[in-house]
């Protein structure tokens, strides 16, 4: 008879195996990258900017990864994102050499040409837990911008002005992949209201350090000892 001594590994090592498939879509998990609003042919054209290489990718065709090193609990200050204790990862709006230093940047729109600022739009999430962005204001308080954790509304939104640039936290309740739907509009001076198509980003979050840890000495043991039989 066989037996199956692996069969009691966490199923994100199937995930971690399975990510073989997607090896030729890449990832960025470090650096600075935005996502990036321009306008075009009279249409709004979000993507993503790669800024240390000034590589631009459309929204499916990049990963923006959440490394391990995101993960933390959930204070009070942030329960409205998830329960006090639980798990959270945030992707912080201050650079850090281990994490992704992803902005939000409408440097390609003349303020000029624009009636007030840009709404960048939350119209979705699919993945295994909640989304949010928030910010934290000058007097040390918290300002969500997006919560899926309590429905998706019109509310669910930034606030940009043309020609700018600007950083956020960004967090995530559960690891695995995300696709975050994204919908910008605003007033052009010329051609009116314009609103986009939804745009969809994906996010890989890690798992945080104990069970990642776990995962790679599972796939070591497997690889090392194969299947094993017994009479």
């Amino acid at each position: 008879m066989t037996s199956k001594p692996f069969a009691q590994l966490p199923v994100v090592l199937i995930a971690v195996l399975g990510s073989a498939a997607t090896a030729q879509t890449p990832t960025l998990s470090s650096g600075h990258a935005d996502i990036g609003i321009g306008f075009e042919d009279g249409a709004f054209d979000l993507h993503v900017h790669d800024e240390d290489t000034d590589t631009e990718y459309t929204p499916s065709g990049v990963f923006l990864g959440v490394g391990a090193a995101a993960f933390t609990t959930t204070p009070a200050a942030l329960s409205a994102l998830a329960p006090i204790g639980s798990s959270l990862w945030v992707l912080p709006k201050d650079q850090r050499p281990d994490l992704l230093y992803l902005g939000f940047g409408t440097d390609e729109l003349n303020p000029a040409d624009w009636s007030g600022k840009i709404s960048l739009t939350l119209t979705s999430v699919s993945g295994p837990g909640n989304f949010g962005i928030y910010d934290v204001g000058a007097f040390g308080n918290i300002q969500i911008q997006m919560n899926s954790a309590d429905g998706i509304s019109a509310g669910d939104k930034l606030e940009l002005q043309p020609g700018s640039h600007g950083h956020y936290n960004l967090t995530f309740t559960a690891p695995g992949t995300y696709s975050i739907g994204l919908q910008a509009s605003g007033t052009h001076l010329t051609d009116g209201l314009i609103t986009s198509d939804t745009a969809n980003y994906t996010f890989t979050v890690v798992p945080e350090p104990g069970t990642y840890a776990l995962v790679g000495l599972g796939l070591v043991a497997l690889l090392v000892l194969g299947p094993r039989k017994q009479s």
